[in-house]
């Protein structure tokens, strides 16, 4: 729900052989975000995603969240097919699709997409991890698709070991900048002139431009096949158009809990 711009994935890891697992979890974020836009009022949210992984690094996800603040109890589903890969030690590959689904009259801005089409680069430098990725969005509601390219650099601690002999701590502070053209956010913000009863605004967004910059402090804490989590992370939206008051500058808290088989 927040665009998925902090997502980075941890480096290349070769030395243990892949396997196929399932994975459930649930989490809680104090705002929505996409890209950089939001809406004027919070949107915080509880979220159960199932995702299984093949051997082959092929896997299957399907999320669903809940606003807290809504009557809906189903505010979004997202149905995701990846696949990713170790291109060598130190680099990786990652392909995803995804197909999103939301109620008629959903005010989140990410509403007027259906569909993205994502490609990620990664490789560990040893000091920090980069990865850049690439996303297209389409679907009946995003005007003409919109693309986008985000780089990231993050950077893990690992301690030896947590409470016990077992277990251990892990940090990954993260910065992002995301670059894109903006048509579904004109849909979003044409829909809401249209509520408010404003009149239509001439844009041009569909210009390839800066979105938004992001940084982040996720905390992870494992035991076993459990990891808990906590994070924090500081969107900045930038070249917002003229008649976009709600998007703005959020701080984002987020609690989660994932049990892998």
């Amino acid at each position: 729900m927040a665009g998925g711009l902090l997502a980075a994935a941890p480096p290349a890891d070769t030395t243990t052989a892949p396997r196929r697992s399932f994975a459930a979890a649930l989490s809680y974020g104090s705002n929505s975000t996409y890209f950089g836009r939001s809406q004027a009022v919070a949107f915080p949210y509880a979220a159960a995603t199932l995702t299984y992984a093949a051997k082959n690094g092929l896997y299957g996800s399907v999320e669903f969240y809940n606003l807290l603040n809504t009557p809906t109890a189903l505010d979004e589903t997202d149905l995701t097919l990846g696949w990713d890969h170790d291109l060598s030690k130190t680099a990786d590959l990652a392909l995803s699709y995804s197909h999103f689904l939301f109620p008629t009259n959903s005010e989140l801005v990410k509403a007027s997409v259906n569909n993205a089409l994502d490609v990620g680069i990664g490789q560990d430098w040893g000091a920090f991890y980069s990865r850049l990725s690439a996303t297209y969005l389409f679907g009946s509601t995003a005007g003409k698709g919109d693309g986008f390219l985000i780089l990231e650099n993050s950077r893990s601690f690992e301690t030896k070991r947590g409470f016990g002999q077992h277990d251990y701590f892990a940090v990954e502070p993260v910065v992002s900048i995301a670059a894109g053209t903006q048509s579904f956010g004109e849909t979003a913000l044409t829909k809401r002139n249209k509520v408010k009863g404003n009149l239509p605004v001439a844009r041009s967004m569909r210009r390839f431009g800066l979105v938004d910059y992001e940084f982040g402090v996720p905390v992870s804490y494992y035991v076993g096949k459990l990891e808990l989590s906590a994070g924090w992370r500081y969107v900045i939206p930038v070249n917002l158009p003229a008649d976009d008051v709600e998007s703005r500058a959020l701080s984002i808290w987020s609690l989660g809990a994932t049990v892998t088989f």
